[in-house]
């Protein structure tokens, strides 16, 4: 719970009033979460004496402003207030909340998370596409308050706050998953044969077979939609170029008109862009495989 408090002396947490941005508000959200009850001070202006926890503000400990303005990461991005918080207190919360595997959780957090907030803090982080992007740092300033409508600054902070927490809960969950695939996907590294991993059961194992450096181009599991689906594994995470694509003259085709032109029985579906074929079987689905490998 956060209470926000007018008077210095009835808080023990303090950041920067006026404009707000992702770094104090998931640095808020972070320290809510980690002490349960906090009394948040809002300033203008305040130098830390270390009595209180103060972040973006008072050039201390957690104010990226101050003396810990040059400590940057091994990819140069440098440390914001959420950063240097995450890397104080990331592990300890973990700890209280009992995740398995706290170290890799703790890693994966400030991979997916907390280096995004602090690079676009610093202004290390550009994007460069013909439409428009709404990431983590925008949505936040989305709350801010908007002047035609006489909104209270304290209120709406607290409402961008509520929305870090859920955007922070979900990520949670997500380093947690990754973390569990990546120690599966690493015991069944050994049967990997011919770049083809073959998984008894769905798992979300695009960002471990890059994490892990595995040689993999395709991966077979069983579809949500019945039978088994053949996917293909893209040249770099989380993008579309499939390292291998399935073969071109299947594209778009489905049932007998893929059965037919790949002479596998079973097979259903092979996606345009040759990323993704179905079959009814296991077996017919690595058909599909091994004839796109002999081309």
């Amino acid at each position: 719970m956060i209470k926000l408090v007018n008077d210095l002396k009835e808080a023990n947490f303090v950041t920067h009033a006026g404009n707000f941005h992702a770094d104090d508000v998931f640095s808020t959200m972070f320290l809510a979460r980690l002490f349960e009850n906090i009394s948040l001070i809002r300033l203008n202006e305040y130098q830390d004496d270390q009595a209180k926890i103060a972040y973006d503000i008072g050039l201390g400990k957690f104010d990226h402003h101050g003396s810990n303005y040059e400590k940057k990461r091994t990819n140069h991005i440098h440390y914001c207030s959420f950063g240097l918080l995450w890397q104080e207190y990331g592990l300890k919360y973990l700890h209280k909340i009992k995740v398995a595997h706290p170290k890799e959780v703790f890693f994966l957090i400030d991979e997916l998370l907390v280096v995004q907030i602090d690079a676009f803090d610093n202004g290390e982080y550009e994007l460069d596409t013909p439409f428009n992007i709404y990431t983590l740092s925008h949505l936040i300033e989305l709350f801010r308050p908007q002047i035609s409508q006489k909104e209270d600054e304290n209120t709406c902070f607290l409402k961008a706050v509520a929305f870090a927490d859920t955007i922070f809960a979900n990520i949670l969950k997500d380093a947690i998953e990754k973390a569990r695939c990546i120690t599966i996907i690493e015991n069944q590294a050994r049967h990997i044969k011919d770049k083809i991993l073959v998984l008894d059961e769905y798992l979300p194992y695009e960002y471990a077979l890059f994490k892990l450096g595995l040689d993999v181009a395709f991966v077979v599991y069983p579809s949500n939609r019945g039978g088994y689906a053949a996917h293909t594994v893209p040249t770099k995470y989380k993008g579309f170029t499939p390292k291998i694509p399935f073969k071109k003259e299947w594209a778009g085709l489905r049932d007998e008109a893929l059965q037919k032109a790949s002479g596998i029985k079973t097979a259903r579906f092979c996606h345009r862009n040759l990323f993704l074929a179905t079959a009814e079987t296991q077996e017919d689905a690595l058909r599909l495989i091994y004839q796109t490998l002999k081309g």
